[in-house]
């Protein structure tokens, strides 16, 4: 009989048991209460019982999690010797290539690798940036192991893995009337030079599809090739732009935003690889590093 269990399943039950709480140990590995309770009624699937007592006011071990509470630590003990052995083994660098729509880089991709290089000093990490529509076909054509990209410009022969939504936003120079405003309607920056990406990139299609069922439309004044582009001329007084709220970082101290509302764009976020593709130890790694920091319910 074969069992799927994940190695995040057991960790997820020994930080529960380990501090008698479902809050502190989602904080402890940066999970959603929700998504720390899936692990763990699945770990109980799989294994056929109940782990823990719980009532309103608190979460103890039942009998059977007591019982399986010393062999999960054992069963983390090995994994962990082993990866050690193998890294004292083999101490050429491991390849990792993932591919990124330019807006996940800064917010999502740096600080992701960052922490996994910390965790694996062995590694090498490429890092390959695309547009959306050509993001897809690194995957498909094996130019990477893995990407960020958007739900619904995948093809057959993808898998996507859902992450979290993210709406658009309105960005302005700071100073702007519009910051006046809380939220923005269309009606709001009709008329307003407006600095467009260029009609191919996934920004692009996803806020002219939201505004074309609202029989809505922005006439653009310039059209730049990406994101950057469009909010460095923002910066400069030249227009105004929506993009996508993870472009917007702290390096733009002369931008505002606010959200558009009528109509609201807003895109889902998510990991894509290549249908019934293994992944790498170290891919996998990086895979399931991503899905525990930004998987949200």
């Amino acid at each position: 009989m074969r069992i799927n269990i994940e190695i995040g399943d057991i960790e997820a039950f020994i930080e529960v048991a380990e501090t008698n709480s479902f809050a502190k140990a989602a904080s402890n590995l940066n999970l959603s209460q929700p998504a720390l309770s899936r692990r763990i009624q699945k770990l109980e699937y799989e294994l056929g019982t109940s782990l823990f007592d719980r009532t309103t006011r608190s979460v103890q071990l039942s009998y059977s999690g007591r019982n399986f509470l010393e062999r999960a630590k054992s069963i983390i003990e090995a994994i962990q010797t082993a990866t050690k052995t193998l890294n004292e083994k083999y101490t050429f660098p491991s390849i990792v290539k993932i591919a990124a729509v330019n807006t996940a880089l800064k917010n999502i991709i740096f600080p992701t690798v960052k922490l996994f290089k910390e965790q694996n000093p062995n590694s090498k990490i490429q890092i390959i940036e695309k547009s959306a529509n050509y993001v897809v076909d690194s995957v498909l054509g094996g130019e990477c192991d893995f990407a960020i990209n958007f739900m619904g410009l995948q093809e057959p022969g993808i898998e996507f893995e859902p992450l979290f939504e993210e709406e658009y936003v309105v960005v302005f120079p700071k100073g702007d009337e519009l910051e006046k405003k809380r939220k923005i309607k269309i009606s709001d920056i009709k008329g307003r030079d407006f600095i467009a990406v260029w009609k191919g990139s996934g920004s692009r299609i996803y806020f002219e599809d939201a505004l074309a069922k609202h029989k809505e439309t922005l006439e653009w004044t310039y059209e730049v090739r990406h994101v950057p582009n469009a909010l460095e001329m923002v910066e400069q007084g030249m227009g105004i732009t929506l993009a996508p709220r993870l472009a917007i970082s702290k390096q733009y101290k002369g931008l505002s935003f606010r959200t558009l509302i009528d109509p609201k764009v807003s895109r889902v976020m998510g990991l894509i690889k290549r249908s019934g593709r293994n992944l790498t130890f170290d891919s996998q790694q990086l895979y399931d590093l991503l899905k525990q920091r930004y998987l949200k319910n």
